[in-house]
């Protein structure tokens, strides 16, 4: 199911369609289209890659606005609006609205979803991510079946895992990464639970980068391999982690403290998991 935002304007349709196309055209991550015949509609395609995060920018020769003739006769459908996956993570939908304000300052457009109870309003993003959260509880609530399909991470782990990946590539070219691991998430699970967990693997040899929201270390050094409690590491470790100027929450473990960390973690004991765990991929996992 798609969550819609429609935009109108007060007192006339008109605007310059021909800027729009030219803003949307030019705006990253997007694709341009060509016109479609058979339903009267240009969509541009948004694509963020990092977040596999997809949504649908559509200016449409016909109104779609549902109820229309139910809202303030001041406001006029300028039959443009945006459609994504209900079940998107709220920190992809947070950069989309970006784009949904640029265009809406810009164009001096006003925005409709249905849950406003036939109400057109000004851009408001943290109204909008309220009523996009009811869309996506509600339809989550309606469908056990489809959510049972994915794993889950509450909303500000899964935030801080998207901010890392894509600050991702710029930590691959501030580090030498013949010397330093740029660590890779590995997202796991249970069969008998929903509940996804976030961790990193180590070869006992080489600098690290220590990712926000890791939940356990595997170490695999070719002799052991261990999944350990990261939060007991951070224990018993702490002070052999420092944060990266400008990166936030993005530690990185001190060079001259690998030998120590390593021989901490073979010979020091911690508590084992007591589940199998399996490994699963990015998209398999929600927000709710």
């Amino acid at each position: 199911m798609d969550f819609q935002l429609y935009f109108l304007k007060e007192g006339t349709r008109v605007y310059e369609k021909a800027d729009l196309i030219t803003l949307l055209s030019a705006t990253p991550n997007i694709t341009a289209p060509e016109m479609n015949n058979k339903t009267g509609k240009y969509v541009f395609t948004y694509r963020h890659t990092v977040l596999d995060f997809e949504a649908k920018i559509i200016i449409s020769d016909k109104s779609v606005v549902p109820h229309l003739e139910r809202l303030n006769s001041r406001f006029y459908d300028v039959n443009v609006y945006v459609e994504f996956d209900v079940l998107s993570p709220n920190y992809a939908v947070e950069i989309l609205l970006d784009i949904v304000q640029e265009i809406a300052s810009k164009f001096d457009f006003k925005i409709y979803v249905e849950s406003f109870v036939y109400d057109v309003k000004p851009f408001r993003r943290a109204e909008i991510i309220k009523n996009f959260n009811s869309w996506k509880r509600a339809y989550a609530d309606k469908h056990p079946e489809e959510l049972s399909k994915y794993c889950k991470l509450d909303s500000q782990a899964i935030s801080l895992v998207y901010g890392y990946l894509q600050k991702k590539k710029r930590l691959e070219i501030t580090f030498d990464t013949s010397k330093v691991q740029i660590s890779d998430y590995v997202f796991l699970h249970t069969e008998k639970s929903r509940s996804a967990f976030v961790a990193i693997k180590w070869d006992g040899e080489k600098q690290f980068i220590l990712p926000p929201a890791v939940d356990l270390m595997i170490l695999d050094d070719g002799k052991v391999n261990r999944y350990i409690s990261m939060s007991e590491i951070m224990m018993k470790a702490e002070k052999v982690f420092k944060p990266i100027d400008g990166y936030g929450s993005i530690q990185i473990v001190d060079a001259k403290c690998i030998k120590k960390l390593h021989k901490l973690l073979v010979k020091e004991r911690f508590s084992p998991p007591y589940v199998e765990l399996k490994q699963l991929p990015l998209e398999n996992i929600k927000d709710i």
